[in-house]
């Protein structure tokens, strides 16, 4: 009860009455941003798969050069993935209202805001206590950049104020 003596619970209550979040939308942003994370970063990663043999190359539990033999089931990660994904969704409809701009400009700077705070820290922390090639971690971090910009932009896209 400690939040709802701050008033942090009847704040979100009102603005989710005010803002009237679009359930089908947020669903179809996160599906969408779902499928968008395979086809960019998982291409990216066969592109580019060359920066995963920069030394050393024992700290990777996967490389593109090892094929579908990921360590984990293609359905967790898809699972895993999906729930992310709503959860970005979900969080760019609570602060729709809250970003500067308009349209696909609001999708830009919600993705490049959740890159600063999100991505950015894990690399430079990657950085920091992991021996890692400079070039994969740069990589990464462009890698990390396009994606959560793309992910800005398609939610914006798909999520708007009015009925689905």
């Amino acid at each position: 009860m400690f939040l709802n003596r701050l008033g942090f619970y009847r704040k979100f209550i009102e603005m989710d009455s005010k803002q009237n979040l679009n359930i089908s939308r947020i669903l179809l942003a996160g599906i969408a941003i779902n499928f968008i994370s395979f086809l960019v970063g998982g291409g990216s990663y066969f592109l580019f798969g060359w920066v995963f043999e920069f030394e050393p190359t024992n700290i990777w539990k996967w490389t593109p050069a090892m094929g579908s033999n990921i360590p984990i089931s293609w359905w967790t990660l898809l699972l895993v993935n999906i729930i992310l994904a709503i959860i970005f969704a979900f969080i760019y409809a609570i602060l729709h209202g809250s970003i500067p701009g308009k349209g696909i400009q609001k999708g830009l700077i919600f993705g490049l805001i959740i890159w600063i705070v999100g991505p950015i820290p894990a690399l430079i922390t990657m950085y920091l206590m992991m021996n890692i090639a400079i070039g994969s971690l740069l990589y990464f971090t462009i890698q990390s950049l396009v994606e959560w910009l793309v992910y800005g932009i398609t939610i914006a896209a798909i999520y708007k104020n009015r009925k689905f």
